[in-house]
C-alpha cells in the first residue's frame, strides 16, 4: 500500500483509500457523469460547457422570470373568468409582444428548475454536498422548493382545465394534512364557490415567493468568497436565445377556460411540476408519503453518503506576518484577519473558521512565512518529503525524475502507482497527491527542481470544475506571475500546468509520457 510521509490532510493517497459501499457507488455515478461532461468539453469547450455553469443560469433564467413577471402583472385580472381572459388577451398586444413575456415567462420558469436540478445532481455527483458545505446542499433544496412553489402557483393563476385538474390534485394532496377543518378540494367543485380572495392569496404567494428566494440565495452564497452570480458572457447569450427561441416556435398557451361542470375528457397534466399526480389518483396519503419522504433523504444526504472529514487548516500564529494573502484567496470566506494578541510588531493575523473549512489547503499555498498547517503538519514537512522521493527515483534509475502533483485526478490512479509513489506506466515519474493544486506554493516548485527533478507536471482541474472553486485558477495566477507568491525564474519546459477531468486518467498518462520523453 502507498505509504505518504506525511499527514493525510498533505498528502492523497491515490486510490488507495477504501470506501464505503455507500461511497463507491456515488464515485461510480459521479465518473459516469463527468465523462458526459468531458464529451461536451471537447465539443464547445470548458469554458463554454453549461455544465459547469448550471447555477449561474439558474439565477440568469430567475431573473428572466422575474421581469416578465411584472409585464404580466400589469394586465391580470382576478377572477375566475377573469383570470383567464386577461391572459388571452395578451396576444392581442402590439408585435406579439404580450404573447412572448408570457412564453418567456414560462420557459424562463422551467430552464430555473431544470438549472436548479442539474447544478443539485453536480453537487452530488461531484462529492461537493457534505461537510463544510452541508449548508449549500440544504439551502440549495430550500431553493428548489421556493422554485417550484413559483411555478406551481403560476399554473393556478391561468386557471385553465389543466390549472383545475392540478389544483384539484393538489388539493386532495393537502387535505391528507390534520390542519384543515374542512376538506380543500370542496373549493374546486364549482367556480361559484371560489372566491376572488383565494386568486388574491395565490397571486400574492406568487410574487412574493422571489422575495423568499433571495433571501435563501444568499443564504445559498454567504459562505462563498467572490460568489458568482451570472454565466459567462457567450453562455448568457446562448441561454437567452433559446429562451427567446422557444417563445417563438412554440408560444406558451391556455387551455379552456375552468369549468369544475365541465371537464375535459383528456387533460394533459405537466409530470414536469407536478410528478406525484399519478400517486394522487392511486391514494393521496401514498403520494404525500412519497414527497415527504423523498424531501427528508435529500435533506439527509450530507450525512448519509459524506466521507471522512478533511483536514482542516489551522493558523501557526508565531510565523504569521499578517500579510492577508490566505484571507483574500480562500474560496469559502473561512480565514478573517483580527487584530493582533501576541504583541508583535504586526498588526493583524489571520484566524481560520473550522466550520467553513473545506481542506483545500489553496491558504497553504497563498502564505510565504509557512504560517498556515493543514492536517496539524506544516508545509516544509511535505517539501521534505517530496525532496526524499526525488532523491530516491534519482538513485534508483540514474537521472532525475518527473515529479507529478495531482488532486481529483489522483484517486482514479491507484492501479497505476506503486507503494513508493512511482508512476508505473511511465519510468522515471514520481506522484504526489494534494487536496487541491492551489495548495501548491512556487517555492515547492523551485525545490523540486533544485531537488533534482527533471521537470513538474501539475495536472489540475479544469478551471470552470475546480474541487475548491479557484484553487486551479488561482495556481494558474501564481505560476503566470500575476499574483502573489510568484514562481521565481525556472529553466524553460520544465514547469508544465494542464487541466483534467478526475476520468481523464489515459490522455493524463500519455500527456506524463510526452513530457518524460521531451525531458530525456
Amino acid at each position: 500500500m502507498f505509504q505518504p510521509d506525511v499527514a493525510p490532510g498533505l498528502v492523497r493517497e491515490p486510490g488507495r483509500v477504501r470506501e464505503p459501499v455507500r461511497r463507491r457507488a456515488l464515485l461510480a455515478a459521479g465518473g459516469l457523469y463527468q465523462w458526459v461532461e468531458v464529451s461536451l468539453d471537447r465539443l464547445v469547450s470548458s469554458p463554454l460547457n453549461p455544465l459547469y455553469h448550471t447555477g449561474t443560469i439558474a439565477v440568469f433564467s430567475l431573473a428572466v422570470a422575474t421581469v416578465t413577471g411584472i409585464y404580466l402583472f400589469l394586465f391580470y385580472r382576478v377572477g375566475t373568468e377573469a383570470a383567464h381572459a386577461s391572459l388571452e388577451a395578451l396576444a392581442a398586444h402590439p408585435l406579439g409582444v404580450g404573447s412572448l413575456m408570457r412564453s418567456l415567462h414560462r420557459y424562463s420558469s422551467d430552464a430555473a428548475l431544470v438549472a436548479a436540478v442539474l447544478h443539485g445532481g453536480k453537487m452530488l455527483l461531484g462529492d461537493r454536498f457534505w461537510g463544510a458545505r452541508w449548508v449549500g446542499w440544504v439551502t440549495g433544496l430550500a431553493l428548489l422548493a421556493l422554485v417550484w412553489v413559483t411555478g406551481a402557483t403560476g399554473y393556478w393563476l391561468v386557471w385553465d382545465a389543466q390549472a383545475l385538474v392540478l389544483s384539484t390534485a393538489t388539493a386532495r394532496l393537502l387535505d391528507v394534512l390534520p390542519f384543515f377543518t374542512e376538506p380543500i378540494v370542496q373549493t374546486f367543485v364549482r367556480n361559484d364557490r371560489i372566491q376572488s380572495f383565494l386568486f388574491f392569496i395565490v397571486l400574492f404567494v406568487h410574487i412574493t415567493i422571489p422575495l423568499l428566494i433571495g433571501a435563501a440565495y444568499w443564504l445559498h452564497v454567504m459562505r462563498l468568497a467572490r460568489a458568482r452570480f451570472l454565466p459567462p458572457r457567450v453562455v448568457l447569450w446562448v441561454t437567452g436565445v433559446a429562451l427567446v427561441a422557444a417563445s417563438l416556435l412554440r408560444p406558451a398557451r391556455s387551455g379552456p377556460p375552468a369549468d369544475p361542470g365541465l371537464v375535459p375528457a383528456t387533460v394533459p397534466t405537466d409530470l414536469f411540476y407536478f410528478p406525484f399526480f399519478p400517486l394522487v389518483d392511486l391514494d393521496p396519503r401514498l403520494a404525500l408519503a412519497a414527497v415527504a419522504g423523498a424531501g427528508a433523504l435529500a435533506v439527509a444526504l450530507p450525512w448519509l453518503l459524506g466521507g471522512r472529514a478533511p483536514a482542516r487548516a489551522a493558523v501557526d500564529t508565531p510565523a504569521c506576518t499578517g500579510c492577508t494573502r490566505c484571507y483574500k484567496d480562500c474560496p469559502y470566506d473561512a480565514i478573517v484577519m483580527v487584530p493582533r494578541r501576541d504583541g508583535t510588531r504586526y498588526k493583524t493575523e489571520a484566524v481560520v473558521n473550522p466550520a467553513r473549512c473545506v481542506g483545500c489547503g489553496i491558504c497553504v499555498g497563498a502564505c510565504d512565512s509557512a504560517g498556515i498547517v493543514l492536517g496539524g503538519q506544516p508545509v516544509g514537512v511535505l517539501a521534505g518529503a517530496v525532496t526524499s522521493r526525488i532523491v530516491a527515483a534519482r538513485q534508483a534509475t540514474g537521472r532525475g525524475p518527473v515529479l507529478v502533483y495531482g488532486c481529483r485526478l489522483l484517486p482514479r490512479l491507484g492501479g497505476h502507482v506503486d507503494a513508493h509513489g512511482a508512476l508505473a506506466d511511465v519510468p522515471g515519474v514520481v506522484v504526489v497527491g494534494l487536496p487541491c493544486v492551489g495548495m501548491l506554493h512556487p517555492s515547492m516548485i523551485e525545490g523540486a527542481l533544485a531537488a533534482g527533478a527533471a521537470g513538474v507536471y501539475i495536472a489540475g482541474c479544469v478551471p470552470e470544475d475546480c474541487q475548491a472553486r479557484e484553487g486551479s485558477e488561482l495556481l494558474a495566477q501564481r505560476l503566470l506571475g500575476r499574483r502573489l507568491p510568484r514562481l521565481g525564474a525556472v529553466p524553460a519546459g520544465r514547469v508544465r500546468l494542464a487541466w483534467y477531468s478526475p476520468v481523464e486518467v489515459r490522455r493524463f498518462l500519455r500527456d506524463v509520457a510526452a513530457l518524460r520523453e521531451a525531458l530525456a
